[in-house]
């Protein structure tokens, strides 16, 4: 063999083993009582196929940042690339997490050497449509509450998960005014009415809005009755019912109830009485009581010959500003 031929095998088998040697290298990792900490911003993510961004942050046990180690990025949902990194002059490795499509609830890890660290993301799922609804649709006017169910569905039609809905209402106040759709796509919260919110409102508006995945908005509105308590009827009595006809000096209690449309009680109502015999304790309006009942005193001093009753009028304002009026007859007898 030449002396020429012999160099070229000797330089052929060097290159061999640097190769063979290079292949066999691994990549250098975090050493011993280091440190990492892992950021991934943002952590909800509006889209199941939306990114974030992950940033690992890799200190040597001195104190400084680890230049040149190798990171790897894990994830239970979606997937990231690059799936390693190498970290930078200031310790830092990136990566980027991509979502499959699939909302939920992301863990997300990464390693290097024996050092780790976790985070954890929520993908959710652009709004579609939204629909809303009040539980129930009709509330007192005194007051009540009203449950207020978003549910938000994205472009496949399916629930969108972890989507931001905004609530509004023109009558009242909200227990919260922001909710993030659960795994159903349903986001929630209490519409709260007081009888001092309410003047003449015979509704209430509540908007829920959500954002699409081109950034806008998606609406839905829903409607609340009031069910304005107003008087829609009045019961009269009087205690006696009956007097004689030589009687004088007679006091007669008069009660009056007032009843809604569906019966109930109207408290705070303005009662006025009127007597065709006698003379009323109470010349003013009477406001009735929490059950709706206002009393006044009658007092007969004699009974003119020829009377066989005294009728008592009880009036009240009703829907509308109509009146409501009820009558009692209290019976003269011996004449």
């Amino acid at each position: 063999m030449s002396h020429r031929a012999a160099l070229s095998l000797l330089a052929a088998s060097l290159l061999v083993l640097t190769l063979v040697a290079g292949c066999g290298k691994a990549n250098p990792v975090a050493p011993s009582g280091s440190t990492l900490t892992l950021r991934v911003n943002p952590t909800t993510i509006t889209s199941p196929r939306g990114s974030a961004t992950a940033t690992a942050t890799l200190i040597r046990p001195n104190g400084l940042p680890d230049n040149g180690a190798q990171v790897q990025f894990t994830t239970t949902l979606g997937s990231f690339n690059p799936a390693a990194a190498t970290t930078q002059s200031n310790g830092n490795a990136v990566s980027t997490l991509t979502g499959n499509g699939t909302p939920g609830t992301a863990e997300v890890t990464a390693f290097s050497g024996g050092v780790m660290s976790s985070d954890m993301v929520m993908f959710g799922g652009a709004a579609k449509t939204i629909f809303l609804q009040a539980v129930p649709a009709n509330l007192p006017a005194s007051g009540g509450t009203a449950q207020l169910v978003a549910l938000v569905r994205d472009d496949t039609g399916q629930p969108a998960a972890g989507v931001l809905v905004n609530f509004t209402t023109t009558v009242g106040r909200l227990s919260r005014l922001t909710d993030t759709t659960n795994g159903g796509g349903l986001a929630t919260t209490n519409l709260v009415i007081q009888a001092s919110d309410v003047t003449n409102q015979t509704s209430v508006t509540v908007t829920a809005n959500a954002a699409a995945s081109d950034g806008t908005l998606q609406t839905a509105t829903a409607m609340v009755g009031l069910q304005i308590n107003a008087a829609a009827s009045i019961i009269v009595s009087a205690s006696p019912g009956q007097i004689a006809a030589s009687a004088s000096n007679v006091t007669i209690n008069l009660t009056a109830q007032v009843l809604n449309a569906e019966g109930a009680a109207v408290p705070g109502a303005n009662v006025s009485f009127s007597a065709t015999l006698g003379t009323l304790q109470n010349t003013g309006l009477v406001p009735t009581s929490s059950g709706g009942v206002a009393t006044d005193v009658l007092t007969v001093s004699s009974v003119p010959a020829g009377t066989t009753g005294i009728t008592v009028t009880a009036t009240v304002t009703g829907a509308g500003g109509t009146a409501v009026t009820g009558t009692t007859t209290i019976t003269i007898t011996g004449g």
